[in-house]
């Protein structure tokens, strides 16, 4: 890529930038989708912290975190090919709509794993979950123009979302029989 290329990458950058930051101040912050986003951070955070079991903690905790990441970098490729937009947002920092990637998708899956142990029961739950997402809530974040599908359909999330629950089922289980073969080894040869 020449400089001549780069320097224009970097001029379109700072025009979508300082065209993002003005409507921020200008249209979004106020406005009753950013009171959403607002309110519905805090409210799903707050349901967290009064039904997370703290005697899971680590590993429930490490199943927010691997979501929330997942959600992130498949935000931003879907951002990147202009498949959605975001026209709210609840920062001027970002295009990503880190409610859901830092909020909705975590406690959601947080808990899901925190209440369907079992495989069978976590597979019902994840794939009405999925459903549920796909085609209620994703119609009702573009209803409220909070999201804009580009070159997207809602149906398509559905088997990213199923995907993404086996992933860190897989994982977290995974872990965790570690974490406590590894405790349970340590407890044994401490009592000796």
């Amino acid at each position: 890529m020449s400089h001549e290329d780069i320097n224009k990458i970097i001029e379109l950058y700072k025009k979508v930038s300082a065209l993002q930051i003005e409507a921020y101040w200008e249209t979004i912050i106020f406005s009753y989708q950013w009171w959403i986003l607002v309110l519905g951070s805090i409210i799903l955070w707050g349901v967290w912290i009064r039904l997370v079991d703290r005697r899971h903690l680590h590993i429930i905790i490490l199943v927010g975190f691997m979501t929330s990441m997942l959600a992130i970098l498949l935000d931003d490729f879907g951002l990147s090919l202009v498949l959605w937009i975001y026209p709210y947002m609840l920062t001027p920092l970002t295009g990503r709509l880190n409610v859901v990637d830092l909020a909705i998708i975590p406690v959601v899956y947080m808990l899901l794993y925190q209440y369907a142990k079992r495989w069978k029961t976590y597979l019902i739950n994840l794939f009405l979950l999925c459903l549920f997402a796909g085609f209620v809530a994703e119609p009702v974040f573009e209803k409220l123009n909070l999201y804009i599908t580009l070159k997207w359909e809602h149906w398509y999330s559905i088997p990213i979302y199923f995907m993404i629950g086996i992933f860190v089922k897989v994982s977290a289980d995974k872990l965790d029989r570690h974490v406590r073969t590894q405790s349970n080894g340590v407890d044994r040869s401490a009592k000796k």
